[in-house]
């Protein structure tokens, strides 16, 4: 996210430099790092991708339930863009994989960006959410949309694959999150496979 000088200051002074979060029966552990210090220049945005955290067991026999969602929405937020380039650690960065970007993060954490609920007038970032599989798998049509009141801010779509059993992570980069006019601003964001869609939802405000 784009921030100027007061703002860093301000999030460094409430943003802890690493917690984790677990999901579950720790099936998942979170973890959250980094300090805002990117200029706008680093997003050349909007990009976005989606990355494999985990892969779930199947069910099988009676554990099967044909009637259950194919696919469940999980956390949503917004954050600064990845670092480009150099030795700095970017994000998602899952850990136990090999990644020299991330050797300490164990296997069954990823890295994400400081989840901020506010943000100021310009401000560029990341919108990230996680989701998960269970019988989903092709093609996955993603959608962002940033609005404040009945103004559109932004409106984003890409498709990346995906597979069943699978938890996952979308992000879009380089997002475009607020304007000039202070207040609320709600990000939508929308993951739909095989004609199943699932919706997450969350208010930024901008100060």
């Amino acid at each position: 996210m784009t921030l100027n000088p007061t703002w860093k200051a301000y999030f460094r002074s409430i943003a802890s430099p690493r917690a984790f979060l677990h999901i579950g029966t720790a099936l998942l552990a979170f973890g959250i790092c980094a300090q805002p210090t990117l200029k706008a220049q680093d997003a050349a945005g909007p990009v976005g991708h989606v990355f494999q955290l985990a892969q779930l067991p199947a069910a099988t026999g009676d554990g099967i339930d044909a009637t259950a969602p194919t696919m469940y929405q999980g956390i949503l937020g917004v954050g600064d863009n990845p670092p480009v380039g150099g030795s700095t650690p970017s994000w998602p960065c899952v850990g136990g994989t090999g990644d020299p970007e991330c050797p300490k993060i164990a296997a069954g954490g990823v890295v994400f960006a400081v989840p901020y609920q506010l943000v100021p007038v310009n401000a560029n970032g990341q919108v990230y959410w996680t989701f998960s599989t269970t019988t989903a798998s092709g093609t996955a049509q993603l959608k962002l949309t940033v609005t404040q009141g009945s103004t559109t801010i932004l409106t984003y779509n890409f498709t990346e694959s995906v597979t069943a059993n699978g938890v996952w992570f979308a992000e879009v980069s380089g997002a475009t999150l607020s304007k000039t006019t202070k207040g609320a601003v709600t990000v939508t964001v929308t993951t739909t496979v095989a004609g199943k869609t699932i919706t997450g939802k969350t208010t930024i405000h901008v100060q």
